[in-house]
């Protein structure tokens, strides 16, 4: 009898620790994820079939004339249209990301030209992209100069929550094409442009094919001799942003992913 007793206490005991288990999947399973936390704005962007040249010269450069995989103009504080226009467009090839950025302006301002200086300060867009717990943010101003890091945390979260790695280098090639005079007051500016390849290894997004997605935020805040005037971005506010790698591209299928 005492055997038996023996065995029902020992079945009793790993019953109730199987029933512990499964509560606490239970309760984990039922924990939404970070992502599942918060809205996401899709930019779905298309496939390229060719490296692009970067160079800033979009003049008859079918790659970017499609809508598609564009932003559409970026929005200020109160969910409006951002005045001065500005927006973004994105295309991928395996292995690299490509940004053309736009921005109308009647004022050009850039001074800063060393690397990984205070590039904000200047006409310039701020882009962060995320994997694992990390937000590569990359400054880019109306001179080209570029400020780069690789900082804990995630797309969206207040940069004075982050420790950033100001060493890390994006190897991201850069060319902006400019209209009218850096900083010239009352000369009636117009636009500039910035065109943009990021290898995906240096996010560590190697392996990224069609159907995958990257938390993605992009801010441009206009810059006159007055100081900062209007701002406005995608995936910047409650509303996150998100990049999915379409399998197809501006012109059509392209491959047959092997994913869902």
């Amino acid at each position: 009898m005492t055997n038996v007793r023996t065995w029902a206490w020992v079945a009793a005991g790993a019953a109730a620790a199987l029933g512990a288990a499964l509560a606490v999947r239970a309760r984990v399973a039922s924990v939404p994820s970070p992502r599942d936390q918060h809205p996401f704005l899709e930019l779905r962007v298309p496939r390229v079939r060719e490296p692009i040249a970067i160079n800033a010269e979009t003049e008859g450069k079918k790659v970017w004339e499609a809508e598609a995989g564009g932003t559409g103009v970026f929005k200020d504080a109160r969910g409006q249209g951002m005045v001065p226009y500005t927006e973004a467009k994105a295309r991928w090839m395996p292995g690299t990301l490509y940004l053309l950025l736009y921005a109308g302006d009647l004022d050009l301002e850039g001074t800063v030209t060393s690397r990984d200086g205070p590039v904000l300060r200047d006409d310039a867009f701020h882009i962060e992209l995320g994997r694992e717990g990390h937000v590569y943010t990359l400054d880019v101003s109306v001179l080209g100069t570029l400020a780069d890091a690789d900082c804990t945390g995630s797309v969206g979260e207040r940069s004075g929550e982050r420790r950033c790695d100001w060493g890390w280098d994006s190897h991201a090639a850069v060319a902006v094409d400019r209209d009218g005079t850096l900083n010239q007051v009352g000369d009636n500016d117009e636009e500039w442009v910035v065109e943009m390849a990021i290898p995906l290894a240096s996010l560590g997004m190697a392996a990224y094919e069609a159907r995958d997605r990257m938390p993605f935020a992009i801010r441009r805040c206009e810059v006159s001799k007055g100081g900062r005037g209007a701002c406005g971005g995608f995936g910047t506010g409650k509303v996150r942003g998100e990049i999915v790698l379409e399998p197809d591209g501006v012109d059509g299928p392209q491959i047959a992913s092997g994913r869902p």
